[in-house]
């Protein structure tokens, strides 16, 4: 079509006519990959629960540096151009959902699980060794530390593409060790609303892989470090069984020795407890 015919259509029909070729060349394009996500919003807060099984459980909203090590894509007229294989690994930052698991064991330690989607899920103990637990919500000054570990391991999908020269299939796997320290300190200022800085070191080792029928396996291993920090608020309800969170902060991630990335999370959450 001639580019000037385009131009000269009315502003409604030229939307129209990009509307349908961008369908089009998604329709004609597909990919796989290997990827996954590093949590940087967590929404913990440096109060222990206070007592056995006293718990909660909630659903999330924040961000995260989404880390693809490998992938495979066919474009526009498969049939003519090959598929094109990428396996130097990016990261960029993203959004995404999360839940997270929380119940206590005796006073001052709570056991916690965190899921976050497309990453590794976390268990992690925390003890909180100053001012008082959520049971007594006291006024004052809260500091607990916290350990994870966790991992992933999951087929990253299948992916037959057309060839010049006959059919290739590709398929992907991901394989995470993760790890977490933090450290929070936060204020309760009276019985509804409790402030606080989480500091947070995470590592973790990633072992990728991607392989076809016909060529040779991709392998990518790494290691990735996130640091950073989140000021948090945490709202409750008078009963203390409703709690709402909204969190802030700078993360900065680090993939071996050559790939950064820098954020500034936001997200807020909200929780159920008994």
């Amino acid at each position: 079509m001639d580019l000037r015919l385009v131009l000269n259509m009315r502003p409604l029909k030229r939307s129209f006519f990009w509307a349908k070729l961008l369908v089009l060349t998604q329709l004609a394009s597909c990919a796989t990959d290997i990827d996954y996500h590093i949590p940087l919003t967590r929404f913990d807060s440096p109060e222990a629960k206070g007592k056995l099984l006293k718990g909660e459980v909630g659903i999330n909203w924040g961000v995260s540096h989404k880390v693809r090590t490998g992938e495979v894509s066919e474009h526009l007229f498969p049939s003519i151009f090959d598929p094109t294989v990428d396996s130097d690994t990016a990261t960029s930052r993203r959004t995404h959902g999360s839940w997270d698991f929380t119940l206590g064991l005796v006073e001052r330690v709570d056991f916690d699980i965190e899921n976050y989607g497309d990453g590794p899920t976390m268990y992690g103990l925390k003890y909180q060794f100053l001012g008082g637990t959520e049971l007594e919500n006291s006024k004052g000054l809260k500091v607990a530390t916290k350990i994870a570990i966790g991992g992933l391991d999951q087929d990253e999908g299948n992916l037959s593409v057309s060839t010049t020269s006959g059919t290739r299939s590709y398929s992907g796997n991901l394989e995470v060790d993760a790890y977490d320290v933090s450290l929070n300190v936060g204020y309760r200022f009276n019985d509804f609303s409790l402030l606080y800085f989480n500091t947070i070191y995470s590592y973790h080792e990633v072992h990728s892989v991607l392989s076809s029928n016909t060529f040779a396996t991709v392998v990518v291993d790494g290691r990735i470090r996130t640091t950073g920090g989140l000021l948090g608020l945490r709202v409750n309800s008078s009963s203390r069984t409703l709690f709402f969170k909204l969190e802030a902060g700078y993360f900065f991630s680090k993939w071996n020795a050559s790939i950064k990335q820098k954020s500034f999370p936001v997200g807020l959450g909200f929780d159920v407890g008994w």
